[in-house]
């Protein structure tokens, strides 16, 4: 059906315009739960009965039922969705993340997070021109004790469509030192060098442990890897 798959993609690649009517909105949302049907009428319908989204998030699936073409598996779908609208309301003072980025609350917040983890991880931090967090992206590997990124997936992570104003590394040691390895020292150098030639601020790299948490910033030590490791630098023959 290329012409009913053209009208998805078109209204798709209006989704973040603005210019969507309520209906559209909801005729989008029904693509997931519908996906071989057109949902424009199902769309006018659902709002007609509850008069809003609002209405139709609110309505049990005993009721979304009673629309013409709304079975179990969309109005279960729906249902789903209004639940998580209640629970999002209901906890709107609750951050998985700490509000904005410093290295000392930071540092309280991984001893939480990291602490039940069983295997490595490797995540990177978005962080938003006011330094607040808004995404994580996380690296993992087959192995429980060890994980490493490839320059290109770091460097496809910074020129997507969510491009950061900077980024916090962060990785764990299942036991042992917080202290970072040569090998820590040499990805930071990475990181640092990815982050300069995509003009993304590197801001700093910690360590988790059961017995403690490292920040290279805190070491004093991003100061002097942001001057030797920028392209800058590099160009210039003054880095490394």
């Amino acid at each position: 059906m290329p012409e009913h798959d053209g009208h998805r993609q078109r209204i798709l690649d209006k989704l973040d315009s603005g210019s969507l009517r309520e209906h559209e909105l909801l005729e989008i949302l029904l693509f997931n739960a519908i996906p071989r049907r057109n949902t424009n009428e199902i769309a006018h319908r659902l709002l007609s009965a509850f008069g809003s989204i609002r209405g139709i998030f609110s309505a049990t699936m005993q009721e979304l039922e009673q629309v013409g073409g709304v079975g179990r598996s969309v109005s279960g779908y729906l249902r789903c969705i209004g639940k998580f609208y209640e629970v999002y309301y209901e906890k709107t003072d609750e951050r998985l993340f700490p509000e904005t980025f410093d290295p000392e609350t930071f540092s309280k917040f991984l001893s939480e997070k990291y602490a039940g983890l069983n295997k490595e991880v490797l995540d990177f931090y978005f962080l938003d021109e006011n330094y607040r967090v808004t995404f994580c992206k996380r690296f993992t590997s087959g192995s429980s004790r060890q994980v490493a990124v490839d320059p290109d997936h770091l460097t496809e992570l910074l020129i997507s469509g969510n491009k950061p104003y900077g980024i916090v590394a962060v990785h764990n040691h299942l036991n042992g030192s917080f202290f970072p390895s040569a090998a820590d020292d040499d990805a930071t150098h990475q990181f640092q060098l990815i982050c300069s030639i995509h003009n993304v601020r590197f801001c700093d790299h910690f360590i988790y442990s059961p017995n403690g948490v490292y920040s290279y910033y805190r070491a004093g030590k991003m100061q002097r890897i942001s001057k030797n490791f920028s392209i800058g630098s590099i160009l210039s023959g003054k880095g490394g």
